[in-house]
């Protein structure tokens, strides 16, 4: 199985993470929201394992090797535990009060999850509904989790 590691990995997961965020705000400018949400929980993924394979370092026992088959539910729990705990301090504003990000940022990862025509399908989910206050909304997520990240590097 393969393993990702900063040393060989970290550059290029940062040019994926950049390469997925003009994505979304591309298709967001055409009004496809739906598609730039889904994008935005790639660049999610890319972010939470970019900064673990390029931050965790000698301090912290060696490079961290992952699993090439890591999940975006793994990526969240390691992040949300340990020595991470990456998303437990940060809060997010929303229309209910400030709650924490990890109680939100699996909204990111439902929404892309339902490019899978078995679950729009099962859910009916309709993708032609989703609209752009939804995708907002996620982006300010999205925006929540990166400037965490980038408040720990």
């Amino acid at each position: 199985m393969a393993v990702l590691t900063g040393t060989k990995h970290g550059d290029a997961a940062n040019d994926l993470m950049v390469f997925y965020q003009d994505e979304a705000t591309k298709l967001a400018a055409s009004g496809s929201y739906f598609m730039a949400a889904v994008a935005l929980g790639a660049a999610l993924e890319t972010a939470l394992l970019a900064f673990m394979l390029v931050e965790w370092g000698e301090d912290n026992g060696g490079e961290l090797k992952i699993p090439a088959t890591v999940s975006l539910d793994d990526l969240i729990d390691a992040a949300s535990e340990g020595n991470f705990d990456l998303l437990n301090a940060v809060k997010f504003r929303g229309p209910n009060g400030e709650c924490s990000v990890q109680n939100v940022v699996r909204q990111i990862q439902i929404t892309r999850n339902n490019l899978h025509a078995g679950r729009c399908l099962r859910k009916r989910f309709n993708p032609a509904s989703f609209s752009s206050a939804r995708y907002e909304k996620l982006k300010a997520i999205y925006g929540a989790v990166t400037d965490n990240l980038l408040y720990h590097i």
